[in-house]
Protein backbone atom coordinates (compact mmCIF):
# COMPACT_ATOMS: atom_id res chain seq x y z
CA UNK A 1 0.00 0.00 0.00
CA UNK A 2 1.28 3.27 -0.52
CA UNK A 3 -0.15 7.15 0.59
CA UNK A 4 -2.02 6.73 -2.92
CA UNK A 5 -4.17 4.44 -0.95
CA UNK A 6 -4.39 6.14 2.01
CA UNK A 7 -7.55 8.86 3.03
CA UNK A 8 -6.70 11.76 5.20
CA UNK A 9 -9.01 14.65 6.68
CA UNK A 10 -9.60 16.70 10.53
CA UNK A 11 -12.26 15.15 12.50
CA UNK A 12 -13.78 16.79 15.27
CA UNK A 13 -14.85 14.45 18.34
CA UNK A 14 -18.92 14.28 18.88
CA UNK A 15 -17.70 14.43 22.67
CA UNK A 16 -16.09 18.06 21.86
CA UNK A 17 -12.38 18.53 22.94
CA UNK A 18 -9.71 19.22 19.93
CA UNK A 19 -9.51 17.84 16.75
CA UNK A 20 -8.29 15.02 15.47
CA UNK A 21 -6.13 14.58 12.65
CA UNK A 22 -6.78 10.61 11.00
CA UNK A 23 -4.75 8.74 8.13
CA UNK A 24 -6.44 5.73 7.39
CA UNK A 25 -6.45 2.72 4.57
CA UNK A 26 -8.57 3.95 1.97
CA UNK A 27 -10.12 0.72 1.02
CA UNK A 28 -10.00 -1.85 4.00
CA UNK A 29 -10.28 -1.89 7.71
CA UNK A 30 -7.14 -1.15 10.10
CA UNK A 31 -4.75 -3.79 11.81
CA UNK A 32 -4.92 -1.39 14.87
CA UNK A 33 -5.06 2.25 15.85
CA UNK A 34 -1.70 3.92 16.43
CA UNK A 35 -2.14 7.59 18.39
CA UNK A 36 0.65 9.96 17.00
CA UNK A 37 2.10 12.42 19.51
CA UNK A 38 3.74 15.40 17.97
CA UNK A 39 6.54 17.32 18.78
CA UNK A 40 6.53 20.39 20.31
CA UNK A 41 5.45 22.41 17.13
CA UNK A 42 2.07 21.12 16.80
CA UNK A 43 0.48 19.10 14.53
CA UNK A 44 2.68 20.10 11.62
CA UNK A 45 3.05 19.00 7.93
CA UNK A 46 6.02 16.30 9.37
CA UNK A 47 3.35 14.70 11.67
CA UNK A 48 0.24 14.29 9.52
CA UNK A 49 2.91 12.95 6.80
CA UNK A 50 4.10 10.07 9.47
CA UNK A 51 0.50 9.29 10.05
CA UNK A 52 -0.04 8.81 5.82
CA UNK A 53 3.04 6.55 6.61
CA UNK A 54 1.52 4.42 9.08
CA UNK A 55 -1.95 4.46 7.32
CA UNK A 56 -0.13 3.20 4.40
CA UNK A 57 1.10 0.40 6.81
CA UNK A 58 -2.53 -0.72 7.07
CA UNK A 59 -3.04 1.42 10.46
CA UNK A 60 -5.99 3.71 11.65
CA UNK A 61 -2.72 6.62 12.47
CA UNK A 62 -4.64 9.44 14.79
CA UNK A 63 -2.72 12.59 15.90
CA UNK A 64 -4.75 14.82 18.59
CA UNK A 65 -4.31 18.74 18.34
CA UNK A 66 -3.37 18.70 22.04
CA UNK A 67 -2.58 22.48 22.04
CA UNK A 68 -6.50 22.78 20.17
CA UNK A 69 -8.18 24.10 23.24
CA UNK A 70 -5.59 27.11 22.90
CA UNK A 71 -4.50 27.32 18.96
CA UNK A 72 -6.51 25.31 16.54
CA UNK A 73 -3.92 23.13 13.97
CA UNK A 74 -1.02 25.24 14.97
CA UNK A 75 2.05 24.72 12.97
CA UNK A 76 5.35 26.21 14.52
CA UNK A 77 8.62 27.36 12.77
CA UNK A 78 11.65 25.31 13.80
CA UNK A 79 13.38 27.84 15.18
CA UNK A 80 13.64 29.77 18.78
CA UNK A 81 10.25 31.47 18.44
CA UNK A 82 8.73 28.67 17.41
CA UNK A 83 10.17 27.18 20.48
CA UNK A 84 9.23 29.63 22.99
CA UNK A 85 5.47 29.45 21.44
CA UNK A 86 5.22 25.85 21.84
CA UNK A 87 6.60 25.49 25.76
CA UNK A 88 3.58 28.29 26.33
CA UNK A 89 1.23 25.93 24.49
CA UNK A 90 3.01 23.01 26.70
CA UNK A 91 2.37 25.26 29.50
CA UNK A 92 -1.48 24.82 29.10
CA UNK A 93 -1.40 21.55 28.80
CA UNK A 94 -2.99 18.87 31.93
CA UNK A 95 -2.63 15.25 32.08
CA UNK A 96 -6.49 14.94 32.50
CA UNK A 97 -6.55 16.22 28.98
CA UNK A 98 -3.57 13.93 27.45
CA UNK A 99 -5.52 11.26 28.72
CA UNK A 100 -9.32 12.68 27.20
CA UNK A 101 -7.61 13.34 23.78
CA UNK A 102 -5.97 9.96 23.44
CA UNK A 103 -8.85 8.37 24.57
CA UNK A 104 -10.82 10.48 22.07
CA UNK A 105 -8.06 9.16 19.09
CA UNK A 106 -8.24 5.14 20.05
CA UNK A 107 -12.16 5.59 19.94
CA UNK A 108 -12.06 7.26 16.49
CA UNK A 109 -9.52 4.46 15.31
CA UNK A 110 -11.98 1.88 16.18
CA UNK A 111 -15.02 3.62 15.06
CA UNK A 112 -13.35 2.17 11.73
CA UNK A 113 -13.86 -1.30 12.44
CA UNK A 114 -10.30 -2.44 12.53
CA UNK A 115 -7.76 -4.68 15.09
CA UNK A 116 -8.27 -4.37 18.60
CA UNK A 117 -4.42 -3.17 19.34
CA UNK A 118 -4.12 0.25 20.67
CA UNK A 119 -0.88 1.98 20.32
CA UNK A 120 1.02 5.74 21.06
CA UNK A 121 3.91 6.41 18.90
CA UNK A 122 5.46 9.57 20.28
CA UNK A 123 8.87 12.56 19.21
CA UNK A 124 9.90 14.16 21.71
CA UNK A 125 7.23 15.78 23.49
CA UNK A 126 4.85 13.36 21.72
CA UNK A 127 6.74 10.87 23.41
CA UNK A 128 6.39 11.66 27.11
CA UNK A 129 3.00 12.38 26.08
CA UNK A 130 2.51 8.78 24.64
CA UNK A 131 3.93 7.49 28.52
CA UNK A 132 1.82 9.42 30.41
CA UNK A 133 -1.28 8.54 28.35
CA UNK A 134 -0.22 5.04 28.96
CA UNK A 135 -0.28 5.90 32.66
CA UNK A 136 -3.74 6.61 32.50
CA UNK A 137 -5.14 4.84 29.58
CA UNK A 138 -4.78 0.93 28.81
CA UNK A 139 -2.18 0.87 25.85
CA UNK A 140 -0.23 -1.75 24.50
CA UNK A 141 2.60 0.14 22.76
CA UNK A 142 4.08 3.36 23.47
CA UNK A 143 6.77 3.98 20.65
CA UNK A 144 8.57 6.87 22.29
CA UNK A 145 11.39 8.41 20.09
CA UNK A 146 13.83 10.35 22.37
CA UNK A 147 11.11 11.07 25.08
CA UNK A 148 11.50 13.99 27.06
CA UNK A 149 11.05 14.85 30.72
CA UNK A 150 9.96 10.91 31.90
CA UNK A 151 12.00 10.77 35.12
CA UNK A 152 11.99 14.46 36.32
CA UNK A 153 10.26 17.70 36.80
CA UNK A 154 7.48 18.72 33.27
CA UNK A 155 6.72 21.78 31.68
CA UNK A 156 3.30 20.54 31.48
CA UNK A 157 0.57 22.97 33.36
CA UNK A 158 0.81 19.78 35.94
CA UNK A 159 3.88 17.70 37.20
CA UNK A 160 3.02 14.15 36.45
CA UNK A 161 6.03 12.47 34.80
CA UNK A 162 5.22 9.59 33.14
CA UNK A 163 8.27 7.38 34.58
CA UNK A 164 8.00 8.08 38.08
CA UNK A 165 7.54 5.26 40.47
CA UNK A 166 3.54 5.45 40.32
CA UNK A 167 3.72 5.80 36.50
CA UNK A 168 6.16 2.83 35.49
CA UNK A 169 3.87 0.80 37.93
CA UNK A 170 0.68 1.93 36.16
CA UNK A 171 2.53 0.92 32.89
CA UNK A 172 2.83 -2.44 34.17
CA UNK A 173 -0.73 -2.81 35.46
CA UNK A 174 -1.35 -1.79 31.88
CA UNK A 175 0.73 -4.46 30.20
CA UNK A 176 2.03 -1.66 28.19
CA UNK A 177 5.40 -2.50 25.68
CA UNK A 178 7.54 0.39 25.55
CA UNK A 179 9.73 0.61 22.48
CA UNK A 180 12.36 3.85 22.87
CA UNK A 181 14.43 4.97 20.30
CA UNK A 182 17.44 7.82 21.35
CA UNK A 183 20.49 9.14 19.81
CA UNK A 184 23.43 8.49 21.44
CA UNK A 185 24.18 12.34 21.31
CA UNK A 186 20.80 13.46 22.54
CA UNK A 187 21.16 16.63 24.20
CA UNK A 188 17.53 16.06 25.55
CA UNK A 189 17.81 12.55 26.73
CA UNK A 190 21.77 12.16 27.36
CA UNK A 191 22.93 8.32 27.72
CA UNK A 192 22.67 8.37 31.62
CA UNK A 193 19.05 9.35 31.98
CA UNK A 194 18.41 6.62 29.08
CA UNK A 195 19.93 4.12 31.54
CA UNK A 196 18.04 6.00 34.36
CA UNK A 197 15.19 4.96 32.23
CA UNK A 198 15.78 1.59 31.57
CA UNK A 199 16.53 0.82 35.35
CA UNK A 200 12.85 2.21 35.81
CA UNK A 201 11.11 0.12 33.65
CA UNK A 202 12.89 -2.93 34.20
CA UNK A 203 12.36 -2.17 38.59
CA UNK A 204 8.79 -1.74 37.57
CA UNK A 205 8.54 -5.07 35.57
CA UNK A 206 7.38 -2.93 32.05
CA UNK A 207 8.48 -4.73 29.05
CA UNK A 208 10.54 -2.70 26.95
CA UNK A 209 13.33 -2.64 24.53
CA UNK A 210 15.43 0.37 23.99
CA UNK A 211 17.57 1.09 21.53
CA UNK A 212 20.49 3.75 21.17
CA UNK A 213 22.07 5.13 17.67
CA UNK A 214 25.63 5.78 17.98
CA UNK A 215 26.10 9.38 17.08
CA UNK A 216 23.22 10.45 16.55
CA UNK A 217 21.08 14.06 18.14
CA UNK A 218 17.90 14.59 19.01
CA UNK A 219 15.25 14.81 16.66
CA UNK A 220 16.50 12.68 14.24
CA UNK A 221 13.19 10.99 12.41
CA UNK A 222 11.99 14.49 11.19
CA UNK A 223 13.35 15.20 7.86
CA UNK A 224 11.90 18.60 8.39
CA UNK A 225 14.98 19.11 10.69
CA UNK A 226 18.08 18.43 8.10
CA UNK A 227 20.58 19.53 10.68
CA UNK A 228 19.58 16.92 12.75
CA UNK A 229 17.77 14.63 10.38
CA UNK A 230 19.56 10.98 10.26
CA UNK A 231 17.94 9.12 6.88
CA UNK A 232 20.08 5.43 7.90
CA UNK A 233 18.94 6.01 11.59
CA UNK A 234 15.31 7.05 10.44
CA UNK A 235 14.65 3.95 8.51
CA UNK A 236 15.78 1.51 10.99
CA UNK A 237 13.53 2.82 13.57
CA UNK A 238 10.46 3.29 11.77
CA UNK A 239 11.22 -0.53 10.88
CA UNK A 240 11.30 -1.34 14.37
CA UNK A 241 7.80 0.54 14.91
CA UNK A 242 6.20 -1.32 12.65
CA UNK A 243 7.40 -4.49 13.77
CA UNK A 244 6.10 -3.52 17.09
CA UNK A 245 2.85 -2.54 15.62
CA UNK A 246 2.12 -6.15 13.68
CA UNK A 247 2.37 -7.92 16.77
CA UNK A 248 -0.84 -5.93 17.74
CA UNK A 249 -3.19 -7.81 14.56
CA UNK A 250 -3.16 -10.77 16.98
CA UNK A 251 -4.10 -9.07 20.30
CA UNK A 252 -7.87 -9.08 21.88
CA UNK A 253 -9.66 -6.36 23.10
CA UNK A 254 -8.89 -4.51 26.26
CA UNK A 255 -11.58 -3.39 28.50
Amino acid sequence: MSTADVTTRWVRPQEGGPELFLAAPADAAPAATVVVGQELFGVTAWVRGVCERLAAAGYAAVAPDFYGRKAARVELPYDDAGRAEGFALLGTLTAEQVAADTAAALALGASLSGGPGRAFAGFSVGGHLGLLAGTRLPLDLVAACYPTWTLEDTPLADDHPPLGEQGAAALAAHGTTVLGLVGAEDHVVPPEQWDRITERLTAAGVGHELVTYAGVPHGFLCEDRPATHRPEETADAFARILAALAALATLSPKN
